[in-house]
């Protein structure tokens, strides 16, 4: 994975990423938090968004149109990439908080195939059931984990 990302900070202790979108609209600060949600089978969700500075808070709605998506793209790639490394047992699921924003995800996977495959399993979930991820499906929700 040779392409353009933005360097972010993280704080480790809480699995939280975060780095600026820089673009027409301005520098956005965007933020990655891995949370536990199963202890059992070490599954972490992962979210991603928007800083809110008025309220303090991840909007995982908002649309910032900054033209950087494949940059960020990139760069939240890096930061499973840094967590899964620092973490090798752990499981992340990636669904977005829309179709359209899992679609982006997906569009991800695909884009870094080749890549990924070598490292990581990727599952995918596909009419109510998990499956080895393939391009050109649509999934609701995926699980990568490293092989």
């Amino acid at each position: 994975m040779h392409e353009e990302y933005y360097s972010f900070e993280k704080t480790p202790d809480i699995h939280y990423y975060e780095f600026f979108s820089i673009g027409p609209k301005g520098n956005i600060r965007k933020v990655i938090q891995f949370q536990q949600i199963n202890i059992e089978e070490n599954v972490y969700n992962l979210g991603f968004g928007d800083f809110d500075p008025s309220t303090k808070e991840i909007s995982d709605l908002t649309t910032t149109n900054n033209l950087d998506t494949k940059k960020v793209l990139t760069t939240v790639a890096r930061a499973v990439l840094d967590f899964i490394h620092k973490h090798p047992q752990v499981i992340v699921m990636a669904k977005g908080s829309t179709a359209s924003r899992t679609r982006l995800y997906q569009m991800g996977i695909a884009e870094f195939w080749e890549d990924i495959q070598e490292i990581f399993e990727v599952k995918a979930y596909y009419k109510d059931r998990w499956e080895s991820f393939e391009r050109g499906k649509n999934y609701d929700a995926f699980f990568i984990f490293k092989k």
